[in-house]
C-alpha cells in the first residue's frame, strides 16, 4: 500500500503582563526601555547564553520594562508594539501590541511596567540574524521611543533553487531518520520508504503555495507495475513564507515480487507557478 507523507506546521503567539515586581530605581531622563531580556528556556529565567542560536519553531521568551513615563491624575497610559523581522524586513509573525493603562499612586512612582512575551518562531527559519523592534508611546506625554535588538537563528540552511525542483530523493529503511540506501537493495516482503523535498515552488498572494505529486513504478521489464498520479498534495498560506516541503511514501513489497531492478518515477507539480519536475530512481529487489 502506498501512503503519502504529510507536512504539518503551525504558529503560536501568546503575550502576558507580569505582576508588578520590586521596582528598580526611578529615572527622570524621559521615556525609556530597560531590562530588555531574551530569557533562557522559560519566562522569568536568566538571559540566554552568549552566542545562543534559536531554532525554527522554538519558543522565545522575551521581556522588557518601560520607565520615564508620564503620570496624570494618578494614571499612566502606555502603548507598545513589537515587530520581528528577517534581514529582508519581512515580518516573522503578526505585530504584537498591547496597552498599559494603570493607576499609579505615589507609592508606585518608581514602578517600571514589564511586558513579557512568549513568541513562537516560524516552523521554517533560515540561519542568520533577525531583529525585534520595540516601539513604545506615552499617550499622556505625546512621546514615543523605539529600540531594536537582534537575535541569531541556527540550523540547516534552506535551499532556494531558481526553478521548481525535487531535492534529496532517496530510499530508506524507515519513515524517519537514517541515511539513504546506497545502493538501494530490498528483499521480498520488505517495507520500502521513499523520501524527498520540494523547493523552488512559486508563492502566490499571502504566501500561498500549492504543490502535488504522483508516482509510477516500473517492473524490470519496463512495464507498469503501479501508478498513482495524485498520490498527495500540500497547500497553505503561512504568515511567514515557506520555501521547502518534505514528502514521503511507504511501499510494502510483496513476498512473491519478481527479483530485479525496479524504477520509481516521481512527478511533482507546482500548481501556483504551473511548473513540473520529475525524477527517476531505481532499487533492487532480491530474494
Amino acid at each position: 500500500m502506498l501512503l503519502p507523507g504529510a507536512l504539518c506546521f503551525g504558529l503560536l503567539l501568546t503575550a502576558a503582563f507580569a505582576q508588578r515586581p520590586a521596582p528598580p530605581p526611578a529615572s527622570t531622563s524621559g521615556l525609556r526601555l530597560a531590562n530588555i531580556t531574551f530569557h533562557d528556556r522559560q519566562e522569568g529565567a536568566a538571559s540566554i547564553p552568549e552566542g545562543y542560536q534559536y531554532r525554527a519553531g522554538e519558543l522565545m521568551f522575551f521581556s522588557f520594562r518601560i520607565g520615564g513615563y508620564t503620570v496624570k491624575n494618578d494614571r499612566a497610559d502606555l502603548r507598545w508594539q513589537l515587530f520581528a523581522t528577517d534581514s529582508d524586513g519581512l515580518l516573522l509573525f503578526d505585530i504584537e501590541r498591547g496597552a498599559i493603562r494603570e493607576e499609579v499612586t505615589h507609592a508606585d512612582e518608581q514602578w517600571l511596567p514589564r511586558v513579557a512575551l512568549t513568541l513562537a518562531l516560524p516552523p521554517q527559519l533560515a540561519p542568520g540574524r533577525y531583529s525585534l523592534r520595540i516601539l513604545v508611546s506615552d499617550e499622556l506625554a505625546g512621546k514615543s521611543i523605539e529600540q531594536t535588538v537582534e537575535f541569531q537563528a541556527g540550523g540547516r540552511p534552506i535551499p532556494r533553487p531558481d526553478t521548481f525542483s525535487i531535492l534529496d530523493a532517496g530510499f530508506y529503511r524507515a519513515e524517519t531518520g537514517g541515511s539513504p540506501l546506497n545502493p538501494a537493495v530490498y528483499r521480498q516482503g520488505d517495507s520500502l520508504f521513499f523520501r524527498f523535498e520540494l523547493a523552488g515552488f512559486q508563492l502566490g498572494e499571502k504566501n500561498h503555495f500549492h504543490v502535488a505529486y504522483g508516482v509510477r513504478l516500473l517492473r524490470p521489464s519496463g512495464n507498469l507495475l503501479y501508478e498513482q498520479p495524485d498520490a498527495a498534495e500540500e497547500s497553505g498560506a503561512p504568515f511567514y513564507p515557506q520555501y521547502l516541503l518534505t514528502g514521503g511514501m511507504h511501499l510494502t513489497l510483496s513476498s512473491d515480487l519478481t527479483p530485479g531492478e525496479y524504477t520509481f518515477i516521481l512527478t511533482a507539480e507546482d500548481r501556483v507557478g504551473q511548473r513540473k519536475a520529475q525524477q527517476s530512481l531505481t532499487f533492487l529487489v532480491e530474494k
